[in-house]
C-alpha cells in the first residue's frame, strides 16, 4: 500500500500559476466542482437532500413548463465548459429560428430533475455522474466507456428523458505526467508506468486517492502496482506541483486547459480502471418530437472532442473571452451558422 503523506501548500512560484487561472472555478467556489469525481460524491449528497426537499427545487426553475413554444430553456452547471456548451446549443437553435434562455444556477442533479419534469429543455451531463441521481441505480457491468454509455442511456430513457447522444468529449480523470517524463520513459498508457511506479510520487486531489470504486484504489487493483507515495492536496495545486517536480503524476481533468499550459502528457487508461465521464445531451420528453429542434441539435453531436473542448475552455479561462463569443466563433468555424 502506498504511503500517504501531506504536502505543504505551495506559496511562492515565480512566473507560474499558484492557483488556477481566475476563470477556472476552485472547488470551494463551485458546488458542482470542475473535477468530475469530486462532483460525483457531492451530487450523491445533493440528491439525497433533493429527495427530502423536492418541493424547494422548482421555484428556482420557475412555474411554467420549458417545453412550450419557440423559446428553449437550456440548463448549465456553473463552470466554464457548461457555459460554452449552453451557448453553442443556444446559438445553433437561434440560427434555426428559436429563441433561448440559459439557466446556469443549478447543479447537475437539479438539471436532470428539471429535464425529467419538463422545466428545462436540454442540458449536457456526464455519463458516470448520472447514476447518482437514482435511488437504487444498477451497477455498471464494467467501466468500459461504451458499456457505461449504454447503461446510462437505458437509465435515462427508462426515466422518460430523451437521449440526445454523445457530444464528443469526455471530462474525466486522466493520469498525467510531464512531457519530459513521458518522452524519457517512453510511456503513453497507464500500463507503461509499471516499471517506474515504485519510485513515483502521485499527487491527488482530496477525493481521488480515497475513491474505492473509481479512483486510485481501483486503478492500483486493475493495474497491479502501487506508487511510492501519495500526496493529497487542493486540486488548485496539482498542476504546478507536477510542473515543479514535487510529484511525478496527477489525476488531471481531461478538459482542463492547464494540461496544455503546463505541458503535460495524458496517459491512455488501457484497462478501463477509471470511470468515463462522456458528455451527453439530455432532452426533456416533449421536445423529442420536435423534429426541427432535434435535427438542429444533431449537427453538433460528436463534433466537440476532448482536445477541442479543452481549447474552448482555454479561451474562456486564459484568453478571457465570454462564452457567447466562443460559441459563435466555434459554430462559424464549423460552418453551422
Amino acid at each position: 500500500m502506498a504511503e500517504v503523506i501531506r504536502l505543504e501548500p505551495l506559496t511562492q512560484v515565480s512566473g507560474m500559476f499558484l492557483v488556477k487561472p481566475s476563470g477556472i472555478p476552485k472547488v470551494n467556489e463551485d458546488p458542482v466542482s470542475y473535477y468530475p469525481f469530486t462532483m460525483k460524491f457531492r451530487m450523491a449528497v445533493i440528491f439525497c437532500v433533493l429527495l427530502l426537499c423536492a418541493g424547494c427545487i422548482w421555484p428556482v426553475l420557475g412555474d411554467t413548463e420549458a417545453s412550450s413554444g419557440n423559446k428553449v430553456i437550456i440548463g448549465a452547471m456553473p463552470f466554464n465548459e457548461q457555459y460554452i456548451l449552453a451557448e453553442i446549443f443556444g446559438k445553433l437553435l437561434e440560427n434555426q429560428g428559436y429563441s433561448y434562455e440559459i439557466n446556469s444556477g443549478l447543479n447537475n442533479a437539479m438539471l436532470y430533475e428539471g429535464v425529467k419534469n419538463g422545466q428545462i429543455d436540454l442540458y449536457v451531463d456526464y455519463t458516470s455522474a448520472v447514476p447518482t441521481y437514482f435511488e437504487s441505480p444498477p451497477a455498471f457491468e464494467s467501466l468500459d466507456p461504451d458499456v457505461v454509455t449504454n447503461d446510462v442511456k437505458k437509465m435515462v430513457t427508462g426515466d422518460g428523458v430523451v437521449w440526445g447522444g454523445k457530444v464528443g468529449f469526455r471530462n474525466d480523470y486522466q493520469m498525467a505526467v510531464s512531457q519530459d517524463f513521458a518522452a524519457e520513459k517512453g510511456v503513453s498508457t497507464i500500463s507503461d508506468l509499471a516499471p517506474y511506479t515504485g519510485d513515483m510520487v502521485l499527487g491527488s486531489d482530496l477525493v481521488f486517492h480515497l475513491d474505492e470504486l473509481y479512483g486510485l484504489p481501483n486503478l492500483q487493483k486493475v493495474y497491479g502496482y502501487t506508487f511510492k507515495e501519495v500526496v493529497p492536496m487542493e486540486p488548485t495545486l496539482l498542476y504546478q506541483a507536477v510542473d515543479l517536480g514535487q510529484v511525478d503524476i496527477i489525476p488531471a481533468s481531461s478538459t482542463d486547459a492547464r494540461i496544455d499550459l503546463f505541458n503535460l502528457t495524458t496517459l491512455t487508461d488501457d484497462k478501463a480502471a477509471l470511470a468515463p465521464y462522456d458528455s451527453i445531451l439530455l432532452i426533456t420528453g416533449s421536445r423529442g418530437t420536435d423534429k426541427k429542434l432535434m435535427s438542429a441539435l444533431e449537427q453538433v453531436m460528436g463534433v466537440i472532442d476532448t482536445e477541442t473542448m479543452r481549447s474552448l475552455n482555454r479561451q474562456f479561462d486564459v484568453d478571457k473571452k465570454d462564452a457567447g463569443t466562443i460559441a459563435e466563433e466555434f459554430l462559424a468555424d464549423q460552418g453551422l451558422i
